[in-house]
């Protein structure tokens, strides 16, 4: 239900594992986005780094947790498309409550 959003640690230590060096990590957002994470909400991130060898990536990947070449149950597929309905209007609804705050709290303070 979380949208399986990593760790920011998660996107750094899967880089690292994949073969890359010099792996950093920028967190980006909208101006009114002040950084306290009370609420959950990452804006988002970038990840840069470099890969100095060629060829394939170290990574070992874990098996797919479901075989994707099955019909899917259209009762899961229901019970899967409200649920991620209800959890994506999360992320449309704390934006612009974050907003709404960020007009109000005084700009010296975190949201």
């Amino acid at each position: 239900m979380w949208m399986l959003f990593p760790k920011e640690e998660e996107y750094i230590e899967w880089f690292q594992k994949a073969g890359f060096q010099d792996v950093k990590l920028k967190r980006i957002g909208p101006k009114w986005y002040r950084g306290v994470r009370r609420h959950g909400l990452i804006m988002g991130c970038s990840v840069t780094s470099v890969k100095r060898a060629s060829g394939d990536s170290p990574l070992q990947l874990s098996p797919k947790a479901e075989d994707v070449e099955k019909p899917v149950n259209p009762f899961t597929f229901v019970v899967r498309f409200v649920i991620g309905t209800i959890c994506a209007s999360y992320y449309v609804l704390v934006p612009i409550y974050m907003w709404i705050k960020d007009q109000i709290v005084p700009k010296d303070q975190p949201i």
